[in-house]
């Protein structure tokens, strides 16, 4: 087990997918098997046995090199790095795919947990510097192990984005292009009913491969999914586009008043249901007290306004800065594992390991 740090790391990647890979699963080989351990110790709290995470595993394995052979050789890198098995690293990066069915069943009884997100994207509009400001908080279970990948590549964009030691598709990132992404959970109806479709976190790495915004939010709808989600697409010339996405069904939201925010419930329903704020009724509360707090700065917006809505406390401990509510059982107590500011203009990414309201910001420059 590692030793977690207050400080958020960095790794630079270089070389093929296969050689970065091994760089990844060597320089963090404690912190991949420590989430890992956190994994499947979840997937049993949700009723997923160890037997069955390992049969989808399995599977997943020639579904994602038909899918993406680049990320495949990655994922094979990581686990020859890291001494773990293909399907050890399989596990991790498509861990939304085993999970979500377990997730629907705790939504239906009430109960149980997800990852719980609060996001904006700001048009330059009304941002002081007229730069173009993606963001959110990544709240998910206290313990898990991120960094922030700086992809350096030849052949594809160079990147800065967040991860979970251990997979390959960063959640949270930026491209020399100027493309940036976010991500909310969501739960839906259908989520879980067909596991093997194209794993998100495959989908997230082709966002941030992309050089054109069409290119970069063609990965999220081109194929039905597995389960649930929202993520925000964003360029730097202040084009965004929020995307819930649930199993068969995408909305598409669009910025009002130059300004995009979402937590985890669906806010169009005409096309699906929600089921999220069953389990956790506060993404109703975080969501427009995001938008209020953005909103009176029209015009002053900058990365001090951002990082002070970002430790907001309203509502604690279920507030935009999250912290574990002793009340739950400890398997689904949430907290913000991580903060994270996106200039997109500059191509920089600012983030903390932990709740911004106890960490400082650390810069990732892309170019």
């Amino acid at each position: 087990m590692s030793q977690q740090t207050t400080e958020l790391r960095g790794l630079e990647l270089t070389g093929t997918p296969h050689e970065r890979g091994i760089t990844h699963g060597e320089t963090f080989a404690d912190e991949i098997e420590t989430n890992l351990e956190i994994y499947l110790s979840v997937f049993k709290h949700k009723g997923t046995d160890e037997d069955t995470v390992y049969e989808q595993a399995e599977k997943f394995v020639p579904l994602i090199e038909e899918e993406n052979e680049e990320y495949a050789a990655e994922m094979k890198g990581i686990a020859e790095g890291s001494g773990l098995s293909i399907e050890d690293v399989t596990v991790l990066n498509a861990r939304y795919e085993v999970m979500y069915s377990a997730f629907k069943k705790a939504a239906d009884e009430a109960g149980g947990s997800a990852d719980a997100c609060t996001a904006f994207a700001i048009q330059p509009e009304i941002t002081a510097d007229e730069h173009t400001y993606l963001g959110q908080n990544w709240d998910w279970m206290p313990g898990l192990e991120t960094f922030v990948m700086e992809i350096r590549r030849d052949d594809k964009p160079d990147m800065a984005a967040m991860t979970e030691a251990g997979i390959v598709g960063g959640k949270i990132g930026v491209n020399e292009h100027g493309i940036g992404m976010t991500l909310n959970g969501l739960v839906t109806a259908k989520d879980g009913e067909n596991p093997f479709r194209k794993p998100y976190h495959v989908r997230f790495r082709e966002i941030l491969d992309a050089e054109r915004m069409d290119d970069a939010i063609a990965p999220l709808i081109t194929k039905d999914r597995a389960c649930s989600g929202n993520v925000i697409v964003a360029h730097a010339e202040g084009e965004m586009l929020n995307l819930e996405l649930a199993p068969e069904t995408v909305n598409y939201l669009h910025p009002e008043d130059h300004l995009l925010v979402h937590a985890n419930h669906v806010e169009d329903r005409s096309s699906m249901n929600s089921e999220f704020e069953k389990l956790i009724p506060d993404t109703l509360c975080r969501a427009p007290r995001m938008k209020r707090l953005l909103s009176k700065h029209r015009g002053e917006i900058g990365i001090d306004v951002l990082t002070d809505a970002l430790r907001d406390h309203f509502g604690h401990p279920n507030s935009i800065c999250r912290h574990p509510n002793e009340t739950d059982p400890e398997l689904d107590r949430l907290r913000t594992n991580g903060s994270y500011v996106m200039d997109l203009t500059e191509r920089r990414l600012m983030g903390t390991n932990g709740p911004p309201c106890e960490r400082e910001y650390q810069t990732f420059e892309v170019t």
